[in-house]
């Protein structure tokens, strides 16, 4: 789905430029550096159709649940320029454009498709998009798009050629300087960005020379880079991470699919590699997830909430899991010296975390209770949150949760523990029961939305259906992170839909956010659910 939220970002790109007012002072756009924001590479659905590999995401994608939501999905992102630029498009320039924009995002889901923005992260940089389609499906995205230049008023499209293929261009005396269509063969390649657009010329030219304009996947499905260091502003994303440069790749093995990723980081994000450490004595079995990770003081020394709650230094490994029996049974716990001291100023603390609308809701009731020896947050449903101090070993913990553990002593697994020492270098390890999981964080995300006063998902929305069609069919999910240098992880996933539940949910909302193709969880307001006719199956 990223694929075409960034199509999209391109489309609103284009028309907010072109319906905007322009300034007689604006200088046309200059030229760019080359370095790659983004790079995007998928397949298509329809080269997948008879592949045996990733057999549970091929039924998960033939539900009818799924493709209420794909469709729910892609009618959003035909309207995405209007989400960006809504006070410069009517709503006759978005019903018309969301009509033209909508057969060509089946297709990108369809067909081999590449997408590539190099330069600054603003309206200067260069878009490339190539998609590989055939000849009934050139010729509507040939008419779609030169309609669209005019309804959008980026100008008239002239004809021209380039490297002995048929084509047209729109130039202007504002960003962006030139908008450049060819058809080439079985592709099409646009090109939107300042006079050069080099890179829709050496498109052309290959498939000229070759035949394509890029290589043939060969050991993937989706291939994709992400320069987050220089999108974090223009995605609004959390200046107090520092974001790496990313390269995923995701293929199908067996039943599963397999996704690779490495992420280069502005600044070391890897601290000392102490042997693994971990409270046994308060982890117990049947457990649905375990998360381990050490060496991430770097990541954390500068955690607001630590400092706040003088909880320092930061520690350098930390340990996530969740029980069986309830919903809300998940726990953390990390190595703190004087741990008692230190959470019982914590918990004098705490309340001040928190704003007025909190506190006027009397939401704010956090404390040391000396009886239990642990900060408690009261007065919320279902849940009560603490933190306590343990011991394991001669090493003092801080261990917290959601709601008590059930009071057993079953240790974890054995085999699940000696995967923390297979590899000399991993940071982080996760495991999963993902269909346990999804219902675990799809409850609490629920819960979360009502002591923070927001929407919830409800059953007129597709997001949700989904979530509960899909659970039962998901099976485990591993995920393991190495470090090859103090700036530089490698993370390797084994999984059926390359999600965990929690992420799962976040997608879920994301998808039905108030703002969606912008980032943000925001839910709208209890809304009736129009009926959606689903595509047809690739």
């Amino acid at each position: 789905m990223k694929v075409f939220t960034v199509i999209s970002i391109v489309a609103a790109l284009a028309c907010g430029a072109g319906c905007g007012k322009k300034d007689a002072g604006e200088k046309p756009a200059q030229q760019v550096n080359t370095d790659v924001l983004i790079r995007c590479h998928f397949v298509g659905t329809a080269s997948l159709a008879n592949n045996t590999n990733a057999a549970r995401l091929k039924d998960l994608w033939s539900l009818s649940e799924t493709q209420h939501l794909v469709e729910q999905t892609l009618q959003k992102l035909a309207h995405a320029p209007r989400t960006f630029h809504g006070d410069q498009i009517t709503a006759a320039q978005d019903e018309r454009g969301a009509a033209l924009l909508r057969p060509l995002l089946d297709d990108l889901l369809r067909h081999e498709s590449f997408l590539q923005v190099r330069g600054t992260a603003d309206k200067t940089a260069e878009w490339t998009l190539l998609a590989q389609l055939p000849a009934d499906r050139l010729k509507i995205w040939q008419t779609n798009l030169k309609e669209l230049m005019q309804l959008w008023n980026l100008g008239v499209p002239a004809t021209n050629t380039l490297e002995g293929f048929a084509g047209w261009e729109v130039k202007r005396t504002v960003a962006p300087a030139r908008v450049r269509c060819v058809e080439a063969g079985q592709w099409l390649a646009l090109g939107i960005g300042g006079n050069d657009l080099a890179a829709v010329a050496e498109a052309a030219r290959r498939i000229r020379t070759g035949g394509r304009p890029i290589a043939l996947a060969s050991n993937y499905w989706l291939q994709s880079e992400l320069n987050l260091p220089r999108l974090s502003a223009a995605l609004d994303l959390p200046p107090a991470i520092p974001w790496p440069r990313a390269e995923l790749t995701v293929v199908g093995q067996g039943e599963n699919l397999r996704s690779n990723m490495r992420m280069v980081f502005p600044a070391d994000v890897t601290g000392p590699l102490e042997p693994w450490l971990v409270p046994t004595n308060i982890i117990n079995d049947p457990l649905t997830s375990f998360t381990a990770a050490r060496g991430v003081s770097p990541l954390l020394k500068d955690c607001v909430t630590l400092q706040q709650l003088e909880l320092t230094p930061a520690p350098n490994e930390l340990f996530f899991w969740a029980q069986a029996q309830v919903a809300f049974q998940s726990f953390a716990a990390f190595p703190l010296r004087d741990a008692l001291t230190k959470l019982e100023r914590a918990g004098s603390r705490a309340p001040s975390l928190f704003g007025t609308n909190w506190q006027s809701r009397g939401m704010t009731q956090i404390g040391w209770q000396t009886n239990l020896n642990e900060v408690l947050w009261k007065a919320l449903p279902f849940i009560t949150p603490y933190l306590q101090p343990t011991n394991f070993q001669g090493t003092e913990f801080v261990m917290g949760g959601l709601f008590p553990p059930v009071p057993r002593n079953y240790p974890p697994p054995a085999k699940l523990l000696l995967q923390l020492d297979a590899n000399p270098k991993l940071v982080y390890y996760d495991w999963e029961i993902t269909q346990a999981r999804l219902s675990n964080w799809h409850i609490m995300s629920q819960l979360f939305a009502v002591i923070g006063n927001k929407p919830q998902l409800t059953t007129n929305t597709a997001a949700l259906p989904w979530i509960t069609a899909v659970g039962p069919k998901l099976g485990n999910t591993v995920t393991e992170v190495t470090t090859n240098s103090p700036k530089e992880w490698s993370l390797v996933r084994k999984s059926h839909v390359g999600f965990t539940g929690a992420e799962l949910v976040a997608l879920a909302r994301w998808l039905e956010s108030t703002n969606f193709p912008r980032f943000g969880f925001e839910l709208p307001a209890d809304r009736p659910l129009a009926p959606v006719k689903p595509p047809a199956k690739p």
